[in-house]
């Protein structure tokens, strides 16, 4: 998966976890829809993973890491940097921009990012 299309579907998380949080409590699906949902956009992140049954459980541990490691740097480093990102607008007293006017900016800004050859 690109890049753009990573860091953009970590906007969307972060917008849908923003959106439900709004919601008034007696009109929230509760908390296993929104499980859910996040799980099944974190799926979209994920590519299958094949592990070896036939290995010991410390290779088993490393064929794991090995496949899901790239994943898992992208994702910390996408929310982090959105973090920073509302972070520093926040403690700047920015009252001009809402979070979800950093967030569509950052998910802008990500369809600049170049391949990074997993197309």
């Amino acid at each position: 998966m690109r890049d753009t299309e990573f860091v953009q579907r970590v906007i969307g998380i972060l917008t849908e976890a923003k959106e439900l949080a709004a919601l008034p409590e007696e009109a929230a699906t509760g908390p296993d829809a929104a499980s859910d949902h996040v799980i099944a956009l974190l799926n979209e992140l994920l590519e299958p993973i094949e592990l070896p049954l036939d290995v010991p459980p410390d290779e088993l541990v490393v064929a794991l890491n090995h496949q899901v490691g790239g994943i898992l740097l992208k994702l910390v480093g996408s929310f982090s940097a959105a973090f920073v990102e509302l972070a520093h607008v926040h403690d700047m007293g920015r009252d001009d921009l809402s979070s979800a006017d950093v967030l569509q900016a950052i998910a802008l800004r990500a369809e600049t990012l170049p391949s990074d050859g997993d197309d």
